[in-house]
């Protein structure tokens, strides 16, 4: 009987210490199918906005008063300017927006009067074709509506002229550089043309300008 309570108990402790063995044995790892491809991450979203800010030398400028067909054309100083610009894409390469700006210092080079300003509001239509990790080079056209701001004092024929208004063009190209992911600064250049006119004195005269236009500035994508 002795013996029997003996064998017992150890065949009690000898499956007591096999149980909890067999429990802080870790599991295995679970295998991985060399031929299953691994998970990848979602790339991240597309920018699809831009808004920059530019500032505007208008160079090599020239106006033409008059009419139509009998203009009188003159050199114009240097003209400056900000403008703003929002673009979005709407296919891979191809973006619309605004372009608004404002010109200061718009006066003939002999003009002793004061300096007219010019507000410019323009569509902006661009294509983007990318060269290099980061850098982009640009086309664009600016099309929209231009008034012109005398400066007080200006007078035509003894008269004191009404602000001419009228259509206006843009072309350039450029490029942009990624500074980050999020910030861009561009260089462009290009030309404009704007074809204003006023009526004085009973007469329907033109006020046209054209310009060399430097585009220096900068934004962030979104």
């Amino acid at each position: 009987m002795r013996k029997l309570s003996l064998f017992i108990g150890l065949t009690v402790f000898a499956l007591a210490g096999a149980a909890r063995a067999q429990e802080e044995t870790p599991a295995p790892a679970p295998t991985v199918d060399p031929e299953t491809p691994a998970a990848v991450a979602p790339a991240a979203s597309e920018s699809k906005m831009r808004v920059g800010l530019n500032f505007l030398p208008m160079l090599m400028g020239k106006v033409g008063t008059g009419e139509t067909k009998d203009l009188a054309w003159a050199d114009l100083k240097t003209a400056y300017g900000v403008g703003l610009v929002f673009g979005y894409k709407v296919i891979d390469g191809l973006s619309v927006g605004v372009a608004p700006q404002i010109l200061f210092n718009v006066k003939g080079k002999d003009d002793t009067s004061g300096a007219s300003k010019e507000w410019d509001l323009l569509a902006r239509i661009a294509y983007e074709y990318t060269v290099m990790p980061k850098l982009d080079v640009y086309a664009e056209v600016l099309p929209g509506y231009t008034i012109v701001q005398f400066a007080s004092g200006r007078s035509f024929m003894g008269e004191t002229p009404p602000n001419p208004k009228g259509f206006a063009i843009g072309f350039g190209a450029g490029a942009a550089y990624d500074l980050t992911d999020q910030f861009f600064a561009n260089l462009g250049v290009g030309y404009q043309m704007n074809f204003t006119q006023f009526s004085v004195g009973g007469s329907d005269l033109a006020n046209r300008t054209k310009y060399l236009r430097i585009a220096l500035g900068g934004g962030m994508k979104f």
